[in-house]
């Protein structure tokens, strides 16, 4: 995924006590990688806001994957998003809306607010079954405004 002038990868390490995390890979500069989350479970999934100031992403720790929103670049504090599993986190491009695929297959929506340096999140909601929608390798895309999405769907 390119962010401006920065890639995010995930990264599994031998030897470590580490799972998948999220890397940071810049584009300009020194362009050493970096890790922005770095935990024992996997951390998959980045989507960056449009500001570039937060990443939403999926995380196991809680036994199923969940989305999780952090600040960008660096990392650190968490807000969880999903309260009924999550992965495939997208947003809508004002960054005011974060889209995600729920265990029961509903494309989710929540409100997120980053206004004031800190994170608000509404209630996820659901927007329409997803039932077939492939859900890996990015199974799907919101448009700019997030009223349409598109996906590859299994038959």
């Amino acid at each position: 995924m390119n962010v401006g002038r920065t890639r995010i990868n995930r990264r599994a390490l031998t030897g470590t006590q580490t799972s998948h995390d999220l890397w940071v890979l810049p584009l300009v500069g020194d362009g050493k990688p970096f890790p922005i989350v770095q935990t024992s479970f996997d951390d998959t999934g980045a989507a960056v806001a449009p500001n570039g100031k937060w990443m939403a992403h999926q995380n196991n720790e809680s036994g199923h994957m969940e989305i999780y929103i952090t600040s960008f670049p660096g990392g650190g504090a968490k807000w969880q998003v999903s309260t009924n599993g999550g992965i495939s986190a997208r947003r809508r491009r004002d960054g005011r809306e974060l889209f995600f695929l729920d265990s029961a297959n509903n494309m989710m929506a929540v409100d997120v607010d980053t206004s004031e340096g800190a994170v608000r999140l509404g209630v996820p909601h659901a927007l329409f079954s997803a039932a077939g929608v492939r859900r890996v390798s990015g199974p799907y895309d919101a448009t700019a405004d997030g009223k349409k999405f598109s996906s590859i769907v299994e038959t």
